[in-house]
């Protein structure tokens, strides 16, 4: 029983702790033994290692490459028309960026608003059967005509130099991907619960970029070359397949801070959220499972011990604290440490059950948390029952 205590124990302390202090004392040696290919700096400048298929980015506005943003759109008519805005509010060359919109088989007026903005540089395709969000991607990857594809959600409203923060990375050959990172916020523009835990999670994605490449990419926000995509499977999750694609390419995938996503979201409603993580956690074990033979192939011990630490071990954080909370009543009559431990597990459950009745701070974060990783179980369950998940609703729906 104490070896199932202190398993336990151990591995819930390494995934939520010991890997991110891992990942800062790699870091901190990185940087003393000079920058990480790639790491940006206040100027960033074209990389002055060249490979020859990949031209390095121009340092000229007029030059800069051409960017097409991706799209894909199920009935939100009440965010569309605030999405083309701002995509025409962006600081970046008109004449050298597009926006790909896909409506997979909207039945709202999504489609018509689109229609009616009269931009040349919004284009509007149509899937009349909806075939879920990867599909669409990649009739809009198809459709595009830019160097970089940068892809998007509807409700993700960029920061007006994001797109420019996001092109300015790849000027390093080596670099194939570029995630940007969101902030979420309430309707009064107040940081949420999740956008709290987002700061924590951005903060490992930026220490992973200069070690190896961060595991998974900001839907909400991030930019590909366009010679690295390849048609996906419609069970993907795209955000999390391009970073395994890249590494498998002999790129790196990176976070950069600057490149910032205002995200309005609503935490309130526990079954929507459970069952969209449920979604993401499906087809989050999905990829992993079929990639990591590829990644153990090909010799990226490095990624493969991020994808574990930070992705695989978190996925499982609830079945172990399963583990660790028998275990602890078993050995409770040992010693006052199990006690404590116990003490411990029984304050975040209240904190948990507080969050769901609506108190907002730590009780959020710890409802969050449940919910999260419940997802990543049921997820898991799901997938290995033989279901699939292909499309998907708004958030809140």
């Amino acid at each position: 029983m104490k070896a199932l205590f202190w398993s336990s124990f151990f591995l819930l302390a390494y995934a939520f702790a010991g890997y991110p202090a891992l990942l800062a004392l790699g870091t901190r040696i990185a940087r003393r033994q000079g920058p990480a290919p790639g790491r940006a700096s206040s100027a960033p400048t074209p990389s002055t290692t060249a490979r020859p298929d990949v031209a390095p980015l121009a340092a000229h506005a007029a030059d800069l490459p051409t960017v097409s943003i991706l799209l894909s759109v199920y009935n939100e008519e009440t965010v569309i028309a605030h999405k083309i805005a701002n995509f025409h509010a962006l600081e970046y060359p008109h004449d050298r960026m597009e926006l790909c919109i896909v409506s997979d088989g909207s039945t709202d007026e999504t489609d018509a608003i689109v229609q009616a903005c009269g931009s040349p540089r919004v284009g509007l395709l149509r899937q009349e059967r909806r075939g879920g969000k990867t599909l669409a991607l990649n009739r809009a990857a198809q459709a595009a005509t830019g160097d970089i594809l940068v892809f998007t959600d509807a409700n993700a409203m960029f920061r007006i130099d994001c797109v420019r923060m996001l092109v300015q990375r790849l000027a390093d050959a080596d670099i194939g991907l570029v995630s940007g990172i969101s902030v979420y916020t309430d309707a009064h523009g107040a940081a949420t619960a999740g956008g709290i835990y987002r700061r924590y999670e951005e903060w490992m994605k930026t220490r992973e970029s200069d070690l190896f490449s961060i595991v998974g990419a900001d839907g909400a926000a991030y930019a590909l070359r366009r010679g690295l995509y390849a048609p996906l499977r419609p069970e993907y999750i795209n955000d999390l397949i391009h970073p395994v694609q890249v590494v498998l390419q002999g790129r790196r995938a990176v976070s950069e801070p600057r490149a910032v996503v205002h995200e309005e979201t609503d935490e309130g409603n526990g079954t929507a959220q459970m069952r969209r993580q449920t979604r993401i956690m499906a087809q989050s074990w999905l990829i992993f499972l079929r990639c990591l033979p590829d990644l153990v192939r090909a010799g990226q011990w490095g990624f493969v011990w991020q994808l574990a630490s930070h992705k695989v071990l978190r996925w499982l954080a609830l079945p172990l604290l399963a583990v660790l909370t028998v275990s602890a009543l078993a050995l409770a009559g040992e010693g006052a440490w199990y006690v404590l431990v116990l003490a411990g597990i029984a304050a975040g459950a209240v904190l948990a059950v507080l969050g769901a009745r609506g108190q907002v701070g730590l009780p959020r974060t710890a409802w969050l948390f449940v919910v999260l990783h419940a997802a990543a179980v049921v997820g898991l369950f799901r997938l290995l029952r033989g279901e699939t998940f292909v499309t998907w609703n708004p958030r809140g729906t």
